[in-house]
């Protein structure tokens, strides 16, 4: 309570909860349907789809991952998360008005790519400002900020839905664009302390670039990474296979997907916040070790499932597994790596977009061959094996040590 009080005292962080909803809003109004858009309206195979969907996720990875590294040197993360936002937005007005594969191709290449950097740039500034305005309560007010997002995913499609049968997918797309044009003004509304240490060039100089793969391959990190994305893997798998198994397997119908699907999200956000104080009281390190014991116990209960009914019993295991990673992981990259937020929280941003494609395919060649119930066995050793990489010693250093600049030490 107050955590939440600070938010709201905070005409800052109000701006951010604001934006941060907003962001979530628009991909839970999006995600969801832009496989549909690409079929019905762009005519899109599934494979051209698919390549659609994996060409334009490289490329915002790509970018995100070098506009971190630039916000983390230079007093630039309100610009960059205007500039992300103004680029979403015109991203999705293009997306309003063509449906020819070469130029959504283009757009989702450029101006969407350009756009991934809002998230993980919006809660690297929300950070810095819940640091000068409530220090003490860090992990709790990034756990509120986290459970916004999963609020906005549990609106999103169904406002989707609304909007499309209504005003089709240009509709969605042009109010989609308007959110994102309303995040960049209130973003430069936002009094923000962004001073930098001095010598952070942005030039990326040969020892810049050896002082960021040596980041990189700090053991905390690569494993860390690593256990991250294996949760999303099974996450994503097991979001996958879900109304698969329902409806295929179970004889259960749309409504059983749409409960359980509902009463996951509802569960999420607030066990986001319940966790976040536990994290606050014993650490982000250890609330991370249990993401995967409650992923395994997840999965493997769903193994014997035999009704939707009985899906949606446990589905507070999965909201917990899910709020651990989602949730708590954001605050544990951030944590780990001190004055480097941008790139912290683009690195954990990055890693559950790699899981979560790999989770796609994987879930799809996988339940082809072998079946569903191989699939949630997948995901089960998926999450175990999050659990162990966690277990690592090396990856049990609560920092990388910052030593100046650009370098880091493990």
């Amino acid at each position: 309570m107050k955590s939440l009080l600070v938010v709201l005292r905070s005409p800052a962080l109000l701006l951010l909860s604001v934006c941060i909803f907003f962001i979530g809003l628009g991909y839970g109004l999006t995600l969801p349907f832009m496989p549909l858009f690409g079929v019905e309206r762009a005519g899109m195979s599934p494979l051209s789809l698919g390549i659609f969907m994996a060409c334009g996720s490289l490329s915002g990875i790509i970018i995100s991952t070098l506009f971190s590294r630039l916000s983390d040197k230079k007093p630039v993360r309100k610009w960059i998360i205007v500039g992300s936002c103004v680029s979403a937005s015109v991203g999705y007005v293009f997306y309003a008005n063509t449906d020819s594969y070469i130029v959504l191709m283009l757009v989702s290449c450029t101006f969407m790519a350009l756009s991934f950097s809002a998230f993980p740039q919006l809660f690297a500034l929300a950070r810095e400002v819940v640091e000068r305005e409530a220090s003490e309560d860090v992990t709790v007010v990034m756990a509120v900020l986290r459970a916004l997002v999963s609020l906005a995913w549990i609106l999103g499609p169904v406002m989707a839905s609304f909007i499309i049968y209504q005003f089709s997918y240009t509709g969605l797309f042009l109010v989609v664009s308007l959110m994102y044009m309303l995040v960049a003004v209130f973003v430069l509304m936002i009094r923000a302390d962004e001073s930098r240490e001095p010598g952070g060039g942005t030039e990326l100089s040969s020892d810049s670039v050896r002082s960021f793969k040596r980041l990189l391959m700090a053991p905390q990190i690569v494993f860390s990474l690593l256990a991250f994305m294996a949760f999303e893997l099974a996450n994503t798998m097991g979001g996958i296979v879900t109304p698969l198994y329902v409806t295929q397997e179970l004889q259960g119908g749309k409504l059983d997907v749409g409960m359980i699907s509902g009463v996951n999200a509802a569960l999420q956000v607030p066990t986001m916040i319940i966790l976040g104080i536990l994290a606050k009281r014993f650490g982000s390190i250890t609330v991370m070790k249990c993401a995967g014991l409650f992923g395994v116990a997840y999965f493997s209960l769903f193994w014997f499932t035999q009704s939707g009914w009985q899906i949606i019993a446990i589905q507070i295991f999965s909201a917990i597994f899910i709020a651990i990673v989602l949730g708590v992981g954001m605050t544990f990259f951030q944590d780990l790596v001190p004055k480097m937020t941008g790139t912290a929280t683009t690195l954990y941003n990055n890693a559950n977009i790699i899981g979560s494609m790999g989770g796609g395919l994987l879930a799809g060649a996988v339940g082809n061959y072998f079946g569903f119930k191989i699939v949630i066995a997948c995901s089960a050793a998926l999450a175990f094996l999050g659990f162990v990489l966690l277990l690592v010693p090396n990856a049990n250093k609560k920092v990388v040590r910052h030593v100046g600049g650009d370098t880091y030490e493990s």
